[in-house]
Formats: C-alpha cells, structure tokens, sequence
C-alpha cells in the first residue's frame, strides 16, 4: 500500500501573539481542504507541559479543532517530533489501520525569557552531562571543534564553511512567505554577531521560534508519495558514544529510507537536513552519504548547495532562517519538500530537478534521528546505484591519561549556571565524559589533564602539572 501526501501546510514561524491552537488552526486554514473526513490525528509536540502549561495535549487539541469523536495521540522525540509524528502515521496508513490521517506539528516557545527556553531544552540532554552546565549549543559546538580537528581545519576555514550554511539559508529565507527571517546575511555581520559557544555564534544557531505545520497523509489521494521512512537511536550522552563528529543514528535512518525506497543517495535531487546549528547540516550531508568529507569546503565554496547547483539543500531557508519550533521543524521539512514539488515557489529558485527528495530530522543531540525520501507520483524511480553502508567508524588512539578531546565556551548558559562557562569533553582509554575547565592555561585537543570532582558532583579538569610528567621520566631512567 503507498501512502501520500495530499495536502501540506505551515502557520507563519516567528515570534507570534498567537496561542498553540491558533497557530494550528491558521496552518489548517492553510490546507485548504476539508478535514472531517480523516479517521484519526497524530500529534507532535516537544513539551507543551513546560512551554505553554497545557497536558493532555493531543485531547486539547483534537476538542479544539472539533475532531473529539476520531483517535488522537500525541507523539514526541524532542527536535525530531515533526518528523516523528509523520513516521507513525505514515506506519498506521501502510499497514491497513487508517485510510487518511491529519498529521499536525507545532509549538509554542517565545512565551518566556531565552535562558528558561535554554533550560527546558537542555533537558533532553543527559543528565550527568546536564549537570555540568551543558546546553544544547554547548554540545553543538564540543561536535564541531571535534570536527574542524579531525578535519585538519584552520580556525578562519572553519568560520568561512559555518558561514557558507548561514548565508546560504538566510538568502532563501527571504523567498520564504513563512519564515522567521527573511534577510540575508554578510561575514562582517556574522562574524561580530554575539558568541554562543565557541566557535558558534548567533547566526550559527536557529532562533527560538513559533509555528505549526499540517500535512493530510492518504493511502488514496494525493501528489507526493512517502517513498521511505527511518529511524535510529543512540545513546543519550554524547560523552558515551565511539564518534562525536558523525550521528549514527542519522546513518542508521538513512540507511533503512533508502532500502525501503530502493534508492540510492545519488538519486536525491534535493533536500532538507536539520541545521538548528550550521555545522549539523555539513554533518547531516556527510553521514547520509549526499556528500564525502573531502568534497565539503568544494561544496560550499563553488554554492553546489544552491537551488541551481549539484544537490540543493535548504533552498526553503532551513530551521536557521524559517525558524525552529522544535516540536514543528520535522514535520515543516517535509511540508516544504511538498511545497517545492508542487511549484508553490516562484521559479526564480525551484531547482530543474525537484521529483525526489530527502528530509533529516535530529532529535536531541542526535539521539532519535529520522530520515524521509519522498518522490513526485508522476515519476518513476529506478536507481541504478547499489547501495552501501553509509560511513563507516573511525579508530581512535588510546591514552590512560586525561586528556581534551573536544572544548567550548559557553556564553548563553542554562538558568542558574554563570557565564562564561569552559566546558571540555575529557577522554580517558575508551570512556569520554564532560567536565567545567577551571585553569589559567588555555585548554587544546589532546592536552592532558587532571581530573577531580567537586563537592557539588561536578567533574571538574585542569592542566596536568608538568612536575607529574617530569617525574615520570625520571621514573623511567
């Protein structure tokens, strides 16, 4: 059985006056089309309890848009909601349970100050590594020094790469009748904008944002066609996990889309990756096998990203620039997928080929990743790639010694933490964990360390003292 996409539509995303029901009431109006004859609804939001004080949210919802009497659920994943809630009704269509279903995705995030929205969203994150005063940008930036690392990228080639993703999504907000921001960006303004987390600044990250969006998924009617669906999980803590610099959970998606789809990543015309910070895209790209690691500062310095290069990618202005409602942003990829298809933009940036397309979404700090392959139902595909396991794993050297493997500094921090915060991912043989840096000495990738906890439980690191190693050789004559 196909399951399609009959109709799709988004509330505008920003700071808005409107409550959680009327922005998704304003995204039905939207869809244009009667919807008294779907037989449930599938609802996602990320935490609706903390943000606007309301449970039980999928009966609230349902009694508001007077479908009481049809099942309704409520499905969340953190910042993969949206694409969480279209997975589970793309399953109830496929195996038979329901013909149409309202697929809805929204929430409601600039009712309150951005340190309490820091706070609820760095609830997602472990709480052992929470405790330290991590955030999500914190996180973000500790996977990005990593990556620049290993990468053999220079502190100015880094800034110029996360600044190609920015300027490159901010130019299609501006075409974007939905979007938070619809202006574009230059270096100057970028690189003096206010730091976040070392190396991240403002314009590296998605703002805090409100929306909604609504799809009306068939297994009868409709123009796009949910070719493929995945999901994959990895552990909570980041510090746990063998690779930082890449998200298994987005190869293991990925990896099952494709088979279901019977595509290959040379297929992809287009997609939509997750940037609520500029470099997940790059790392979005790389893990689903649309680009090699190699080819990245080519891709993003000859603009192949943009709606007339070799893969375009967030040509509707992404998370950074339509905006980021967390519980909405999966569901809104797939929503401007359908848009693109469908020519609801103008012609000036529709790609020459649009008929299939690829959605990301990353839950957490990619812990609950969703991958999403759509096609236009009048074509036909058949790759003629064979498909391959995405990226393998990187073997790293062992020490028994503390030492960095990746660092940041926190300067937009949770309530109660003081800024600015040094927060270091600290690896010792084969266990990586997250600790506040408290020495006078600049931290580097691979300097050792001594290690000590608090009396509040928090780890904390300094530099080793040179007397240690010095006596160790001695040791040793």
């Amino acid at each position: 059985m196909s399951v399609y996409i009959y109709k799709a539509a988004l509330s505008h995303f920003g700071k808005s006056k409107k409550n959680i029901i009327n922005l998704i009431k304003e995204a039905v109006f939207n869809l244009n089309v009667d919807i008294t004859d779907v037989d449930a609804l599938f609802i996602g939001l990320m935490n609706p309890e903390e943000f606007i004080g309301v449970g039980n949210i999928a009966s609230y919802i349902s009694d508001k848009l007077g479908l009481y009497k049809i099942p309704a659920v409520r499905i969340e994943t953190a910042s993969s909601t949206g694409a969480a809630v279209l997975y589970y009704a793309y399953s109830a269509i496929k195996s038979g349970i329901y013909k149409n279903v309202l697929v809805i995705a929204g929430e409601k995030m600039t009712g309150m100050v951005t340190s309490k929205v820091t706070k609820i969203l760095s609830e997602v994150i472990h709480p052992l590594e929470r405790k330290t005063g991590a955030s999500m940008p914190a996180l973000a930036a500790l996977v990005t020094n990593r990556f620049a690392y290993e990468n053999k990228l220079k502190k100015e080639d880094l800034k110029r790469l996360l600044f190609a993703v920015a300027e490159k999504n901010h130019y299609y907000g501006k075409f974007n009748v939905y979007a938070h921001f619809k202006k574009e960006v230059d270096f100057e303004t970028y690189i003096n904008s206010k730091m976040i987390s070392l190396p991240l600044c403002l314009y590296d990250c998605a703002p805090i944002s409100d929306g909604a969006a609504v799809i009306y998924l068939s297994s009868e009617k409709g123009d796009v066609e949910v070719m493929g669906v995945g999901q994959g999980t990895d552990r909570q803590a980041i510090s746990e996990r063998g690779v930082v610099t890449s998200f298994e959970s987005t190869k293991i998606a990925a990896n099952q889309a494709f088979r279901m789809s019977n595509i290959s990543p040379k297929d992809i015309e287009f997609a939509e990756i997750h940037d609520a910070f500029t470099p997940f895209e790059i790392i979005g790209l790389i893990d689903i096998g649309l680009i090699s690691e190699k080819k990245v500062l080519a891709f993003y310095n000859e603009k192949q990203g943009y709606h007339n290069g070799s893969l375009p990618v967030n040509i509707s202005g992404g998370l950074k620039s339509r905006g980021h409602p967390v519980g909405a942003s999966g569901l809104a990829q797939v929503v401007e997928v359908y848009r693109i298809m469908m020519g609801c933009y103008s012609d000036e940036i529709t790609p020459s080929r649009c008929d299939i397309a690829l959605t990301q979404s990353i839950g957490g700090i990619a812990t609950n990743n969703f991958v999403i392959i759509l096609k236009r139902r009048s074509r036909t595909v058949k790759s003629q790639h064979n498909l391959s396991k995405i990226n393998g794993v990187k073997r790293e050297k062992l020490s028994k010694i503390p030492k960095v493997y990746s660092l940041t500094r926190l300067y937009v921090t949770p309530d109660g933490v003081k800024p600015p915060l040094d927060l270091i991912m600290v690896k010792r043989k084969q266990k990586k964990f997250l600790a506040r840096y408290v020495d006078k000495k600049t931290p580097k990738i691979g300097m050792s360390l001594d290690v000590f906890k608090g009396n509040d439980g928090i780890l904390y690191a300094k530099a080793k003292q040179k007397s240690f190693n010095l006596l160790k050789k001695l040791r040793k004559k």
